[in-house]
């Protein structure tokens, strides 16, 4: 194999390289990959895709029939054996496994997908956002916005369409990225623009530390000086990490949105902010001093979206040099269909609203969802997989509303549960063998007044029950039985 070394894409051409992963984006560099002449081995943690020990690759991009491949597929522990000139990871590979840091100390390139179409891209208009929550829905308010500013969008990466994908289509003017922890860490060109949502503790097991995996999202904006990087001020987390990024003058310029800053939320009366059925009442955004009318009343629902569309109207303004058309913004905002397991209300039943919110996975998530039901009586549905991250916001949160009641699961479900005991917290527990168990004791709780059955796990979905999606439908299918007889 060729030892020259290219950049982006190129690099994988007539070279040995494995794909550690067979997800979306995995199966898209396969792809490349073997248009490009290399020699390619996939990787996989077992049980592998197949009993056979091959992953059959099947192609049909070029419109020309389905093309099957047999690839091999090795088990991590061979990747020593390999002679590998590249390795590229899928996102849920941790960068810090032992296997992947023999191969740095022999020479082995390690890439991934992001990091490598962010090389190729490096001269485009390129949004990336990231954070610790908000970033699908501050990417998906961005690109409308940037529609709203007049310029073609392509959106795509953690969000769920292959970041690869983007090699395939004729060019477009902007393009806006969702960037996991995961990621970015194996970045080296940063886009155009950057948003940084907020920062939380989160994927602790995949980063080994907090400070690791912070360093690890900021290394998304690490590699060009002239960054335009947009900060929510309500994080301060966020906010604090990017201090020396904007004191050492690392990047060209923060800026602040949300609670501080040109583009902010105002609310425009002296009681707290409402919530109704169709999204947010008693607020304004407001664009360098002034409240914009056509955002009154966006259907966007909780405070924290509101900061998302904050900091997707500061980097339209960032990337473009103008802000988009208020009214067009408004009307997109209105038509878009919710994204899945994202505060998503599914029926409302006798007074009883079910909302599926599955993909909170930590403790912020979480408490975003509590508070855009401020007011009502809650049952917080959350557990699962016990990660080690800290849970003492979310248990000052459900103490400070003192109109929620925990179904708790799993072993980060009796953490919470434990901590809440420990404060002497007034919040009344009860643990729950499944979601289905949970929804039909949260109803039950509910019986004869209004309020909220919250799917907002606030930990992992635990491996042995699937992930997100499988509880999000579990939640569905029991809603589906307690609400259809009398709905």
């Amino acid at each position: 194999m060729t030892s020259v070394r290219a950049s982006g894409i190129a690099r994988l051409s007539n070279r040995k390289v494995a794909v550690w992963g067979t997800g979306r984006e995995g199966q898209s560099v396969i792809r490349m990959a073997l248009g490009l002449g290399a020699d390619v081995s996939v990787v996989q943690d077992p049980p592998f895709p197949s009993d056979s020990g091959t992953f059959t690759y099947r192609d049909d991009a070029e419109g020309l029939g389905v093309v099957l491949r047999d690839l091999a597929v090795r088990d991590p522990g061979a990747l020593d054996e390999m002679a590998l000139d590249v390795l590229v990871v899928s996102p849920g590979v941790s960068r810090y496994r032992p296997e992947i840091a023999r191969l740095r100390a022999t020479g082995v390139e390690i890439t991934s997908a992001t990091a490598m179409w962010l090389e190729d891209f490096s001269g485009r208009a390129v949004v990336g956002i990231t954070g610790s929550k908000g970033k699908s829905m501050t990417a998906v308010l961005t690109a409308k916005a940037l529609e709203a500013a007049g310029v073609s969008v392509g959106l795509g990466g953690n969000i769920g369409t292959p970041i690869t994908d983007f090699y395939d289509v004729g060019e477009l003017d902007t393009y806006v990225v969702e960037v996991s922890s995961f990621q970015a860490a194996e970045v080296t060109v940063s886009p155009q623009v950057g948003v940084l949502t907020l920062l939380a503790p989160d994927h602790l097991d995949w980063h080994g530390t907090y400070d690791r995996y912070v360093a690890d999202k900021l290394n998304l904006f690490a590699h060009r000086k002239d960054l335009e990087l947009a900060v929510n001020s309500r994080s301060e987390e966020a906010v604090a990490a990017t201090d020396e990024l904007s004191s050492d003058s690392h990047i060209a310029g923060r800026h602040l949105y949300g609670s501080e800053g040109p583009v902010r939320v105002s609310v425009t009366s002296t009681t707290d902010i409402g919530i109704t059925d169709t999204g947010m009442t008693d607020f304004g955004i407001a664009v360098d001093g002034t409240v914009e009318p056509h955002l009154a009343g966006v259907a966007l629902r909780g405070r924290h979206n509101l900061d998302n569309l904050c900091g997707a109207i500061t980097a339209t303004r960032l990337l473009t040099g103008r802000l988009p058309d208020f009214e067009l913004l408004a009307a997109s905002i209105s038509a878009m269909d919710p994204l899945p397991s994202r505060l998503v209300t599914i029926a409302t039943c006798r007074g009883i609203e079910f909302v599926d919110d599955a993909l909170a996975s930590n403790p912020a998530g979480t408490i975003a969802a509590l508070e855009a039901f401020s007011g009502r009586r809650i049952c917080l549905i959350a557990g699962g997989h016990d990660r080690g991250t800290s849970f003492s916001g979310l248990t000052r949160t459900l103490e400070a509303m003192g109109n929620v009641t925990l179904f708790h699961l799993g072993d980060a479900g009796d953490r919470m549960a434990a901590e809440l005991a420990a404060i002497r917290s007034a919040v009344r527990c009860l643990s729950v063998g499944s979601v289905a168990d949970a929804v039909d004791s949260a109803v039950r709780s509910l019986e004869g007044g209004d309020g909220v059955v919250l799917l907002s796990p606030a930990a992992p979905t635990p491996a042995s029950e699937g992930s997100y999606v499988d509880r999000s439908t579990e939640f569905r299918r029991a809603v589906e039985r307690v609400s259809s007889p009398t709905c």
